[in-house]
Parts: structure tokens; sequence; C-alpha cells
């Protein structure tokens, strides 16, 4: 979409931003075609063109120059859902994993009983465990917004969907690894997990986004 620049009454360009509802039904707006992607593929993903699309001022969004504040705002809250969902991706590929170990026999035995295959099972539990307490501290303080009280949780969220992401993709690598050939087909969910996963380190801000968002908070 191509804006228009917000100069003052002197004619000078300003920094605000606003924010606007725009309805599907709107002349000049139209959705592009579906994009093919690597994984989350359940979730379609299009181009959203405005061109020559005029929006009414009855449609502003929250208060006037302040667009910029309000989209922050939601991206806090959407990263705890994002980290919340690397959480489930790594959880449902260690479910699948173990399940697989307990069945495949390799030299007379079950794969679950050699120790590599334990330590990295218990490995990969104890980090979905300390992603799972920064998801839910995150979420946590946000409930605790949304009641009234007067808390940020910027940086909880990007610590949760920063670890959790990252979690996620080391996880399912991993799990993938034990499954060994069966685990790049796609006879098993796995391969999927692996592909989903690595958008969580994408979407609502990059994994060095979140660092920024950590290490301002740290330094300033």
């Amino acid at each position: 979409a191509v804006t228009g620049t917000v100069l003052d009454k002197r004619g000078r360009k300003t920094k605000e931003i606003s924010a606007f509802i725009v309805e599907r039904t709107d002349p000049g707006f139209k959705v592009g075609k579906p994009e093919e992607k690597m994984g989350i593929r359940g979730s379609s993903t299009c181009e959203l063109i405005m061109e020559d699309c005029l929006i009414p001022k009855d449609r502003l969004l929250g208060v006037k120059g302040r667009g910029f504040q309000l989209a922050m705002a939601t991206l806090d809250g959407g990263r705890i859902g994002i980290a919340a969902q690397a959480l489930g991706i790594a959880e449902g590929a260690i479910d699948e994993t173990v399940a697989y170990v307990k069945e495949r026999k390799q030299f007379g035995r079950s794969i679950a009983q050699f120790q590599n295959t334990q330590f990295e099972l218990a490995e990969m539990k104890a980090r979905v465990d300390a992603a799972k307490y920064l998801v839910y501290a995150a979420a946590l303080k946000k409930q605790d917004a949304m009641n009234g009280q007067k808390v940020r949780y910027s940086v909880e969220a990007a610590e949760a969907k920063l670890i959790a992401s990252r979690t996620a993709s080391d996880v399912t690598r991993r799990c993938l690894q034990l499954f060994g050939g069966y685990g790049y087909t796609r006879d098993y969910p796995i391969e999927r997990m692996m592909r989903d996963a690595k958008i969580t380190e994408i979407y609502e801000g990059t994994s060095e986004v979140q660092m920024m968002v950590i290490s301002g908070a740290l330094l300033k």
C-alpha cells in the first residue's frame, strides 16, 4: 500500500502513524494469491493489496498518531501466542519421538534403551520445561495487564518467544534425527513439525528483534 505523508500545520513531515480499519469490501482493497510456504500450510498467507483505497476518518482505530504504539502492544501479546505455539510443537515432537523409540528395535532391543537416546530425550524435555516457565510467566503478566494492573510485559514476551522458538527448532531437528531415515519421510509427522517450528523464529518479530528488545531494556 502507498500511504500519504503526514504533514503538520506548517507543512513539515511528522513521525505520526495512525491505525485504521480496512473492510474487505472497500474499493481498492484486494487479497493476493496464497503463498506457497515451507510450513504451517493449514494457515493461508496472502498479500493484502490497497490501491487507491480511501478510508473514512471514522475508521480510526484508537487515538490519532498512536498507531505505532497500538501495533507494538499487539505484537507483545502475539509474541506470547507464538511462544505457546512453539512450545506445543516441541512438546508434540517429544511425544511422537517417545512413542517411536519405544517401538523401534535395533540390535535386539528398543532404541529407547540406548543411553544416547535417553540423554537426548532428557535434555530436550528439560529445555522444553524451561521454555514453558518463560511462556507461562509472560502470559500471567499479560493477564495482570488485562486485569487493570499497570505492568508491561514486552521483555517477558520477547524472552518467551526467543527461547521457545529456538527450543522448538532444535528439539524437532533432534527428534527427527532419532527417527533416522523414517523421520525424513512423510510416514511420520516429525518432518512437518520441524518445518512448522521454523516460522516461530520469524513471524511476530524475528529472534534478532527479540534480542534487540531484551538488550534494549537491559542497557537503557
